[in-house]
């Protein structure tokens, strides 16, 4: 896309190829300050069909920005029926609720973002990867993955809670479907994962890093039900 958009600005010819990208991946590293990169997607959402639909989307900022920008430019991806959806916000910004509710979502990716949406239904969604995200509330964790039935695999990496209910609840979670799972943090819960072939675990502690690796057939899985 980096390359694509240089060529785009050297010579007209080729924007209409430009916009008619079906995997997209946006970066603000090259560009000087926001302004300008705001403006960029800004002018791709204007000029780009909005008939076309948008297979793959990747953004990552390392820019501050408002709500609104980032909320209206996910918003009209999530319009164009994506599939695979990856975002990473340097500045911690928060989870567009729009993307919780897509139905065509398949993969979903978020990185250094914070998730505060108690309503979510992912129906297609199969891969889910959450690093350095914050949650409002541990409920928000177990919404999140209640509200992906079909989930086959789960990487999680370093998860925060804000704020931690005063009443303790039992959760019970079931994830059918789940094959693979990597888990690098403590607020997941083990026995969501029992149904995963291919379980690897991370714990920290006190500085030591502790590795257990389970590879499960199916066959065992069933022997243990």
């Amino acid at each position: 896309m980096k390359d694509t958009a240089a060529t785009t600005v050297l010579s007209k010819r080729w924007k209409p190829l430009f916009l008619s990208q079906l995997i997209l991946n946006f970066e603000d590293n090259p560009f000087p300050n926001p302004s300008q990169f705001r403006r960029f997607l800004n002018s791709f959402i204007a000029e780009r069909d909005n008939n076309l639909p948008i297979l793959s989307f990747n953004l990552k900022c390392r820019f501050r920005y408002f709500k609104y920008d980032i909320t209206k430019f996910v918003t009209n991806v999530v319009q164009r029926g994506v599939q695979n959806l990856s975002i990473d916000l340097l500045f911690h910004g928060r989870v567009p609720t729009c993307v919780l509710t897509t139905k065509t979502l398949a993969v979903l990716k978020l990185k250094r973002l914070t998730f505060d949406v108690p309503h979510v239904h992912l129906p297609s969604l199969k891969v889910l990867h959450l690093e350095h995200v914050t949650f409002g509330y541990f409920e928000y964790i177990t919404k999140l993955l209640s509200g992906c039935p079909i989930l086959n695999e789960l990487e999680t990496k370093d998860l925060f809670i804000e704020q931690y209910s005063r009443v303790l609840r039992v959760v019970v979670l079931s994830l059918p479907n789940l094959v693979r799972a990597n888990i690098s943090d403590d607020l997941i819960r083990y026995d969501w994962l029992h149904m995963a072939q291919h379980l690897r675990i991370r714990q920290v502690c006190m500085c030591i890093s502790i590795y257990l690796s389970i590879y499960l057939s199916m066959q065992i899985s069933r022997s243990n039900l």
